[in-house]
């Protein structure tokens, strides 16, 4: 049997280590559909599925489970001594390791990142998705950017904006929705991390807010979304992360007033990283990206 293509495996291990093959395509800078095409071609080739399609999400096989540590161990093998070869050339390779709230990565970075990888040739970003701890004892990233209140210990933590959040639903369950007293009538969407958000939102309405009457629980703003549009209850989300669903008619916001969040968006990584020259480049190019963002620009500082 012949090996698969560099390329394949490439794209495998990243559609695999993020969990989704879009933002694996904003990874390798390539479309969707490319990414699509070379997953297909790989499952061909072996014989056997490396993912379970579900609606919105891909999740490995077995298949797919076992193939995966192997194929990363074979390319960080190969990228470790194509660093080492080159080790001291000026044109040499870097490397910028980074951990992303999900939904922030999915809708607001990545996408921009191919303008990043034009100004930078030499700097390839290495991107994972988490909202976890991140312990850099280990070397795992050079920095994370997380949605928190702060202060990280031993970090510099440096806020990139401001969240503000709105009330949505989807079209058919707005009709419903006459004054800020109905939503309490509704089955509430949230995250239980943070439940105390919708306290906050009632707080800022001046209501009254007790345990809803019905309410779901999810493990992250992408679930809630997806609840959301299907019609289970109302989300509270940032309208920026949501522009397309809103523009598209999928949500509709039920009041026009948004209101602050306690958690914002950082940059957090250890001081002693504060001088490394990547770790600056890459700040300074994301707060660049911010301020000339027509909808974030008004929430940085």
């Amino acid at each position: 049997m012949s090996l698969p293509s560099l390329n394949s495996l490439r794209t495998f291990e990243s559609a695999a280590r993020l969990k989704s093959f879009s933002l694996a395509s904003a990874e390798l800078f390539v479309s969707p559909s490319a990414v699509s095409h070379q997953i297909r071609q790989l499952e061909s080739r072996l014989g056997v599925a490396l993912f379970v399609r579900l609606d919105r999400q891909v999740v490995l096989s077995a298949a797919g489970q076992r193939y995966y540590p192997q194929v990363k161990l074979g390319i960080d093998t190969l990228l470790k001594a194509s660093r080492e070869l080159t080790e001291g050339a000026a044109d040499a390779m870097q490397e910028i390791k980074m951990s992303v709230v999900p939904f922030f990565a999915t809708r607001w970075l990545l996408p921009k990142l191919s303008g990043f990888r034009k100004l930078q040739p030499n700097l390839q970003l290495k991107v994972q998705t988490s909202t976890s701890a991140s312990d850099f004892n280990k070397q795992e990233f050079d920095l994370v950017i997380r949605r928190g209140i702060g202060p990280w210990k031993g970090m510099v933590a440096k806020r990139l904006c401001r969240e503000r959040l709105v009330a949505v639903c989807q079209p058919k369950m707005y009709l419903d929705i006459q004054q800020v007293s109905d939503i309490l009538d509704q089955p509430l969407l949230f995250n239980a991390k943070v439940m105390s958000e919708w306290r906050e939102w009632f707080v800022s309405q001046q209501l009254d807010f007790n345990d809803p009457v019905v309410s779901f629980d999810f493990q992250n703003t992408s679930q809630i979304l997806d609840a959301c549009i299907a019609g289970t209850g109302v989300a509270l989300i940032d309208p920026i992360l949501i522009t397309e669903e809103l523009a598209q008619g999928k949500l509709r916001q039920i009041f026009v007033e948004s209101v602050p969040s306690l958690r914002d968006y950082f940059i957090v990584y250890p001081q002693q990283f504060e001088q490394q020259q990547n770790v600056q480049l890459f700040e300074q190019w994301i707060f660049k990206q911010l301020a000339l963002d027509p909808l974030m620009s008004d929430r940085c500082g």
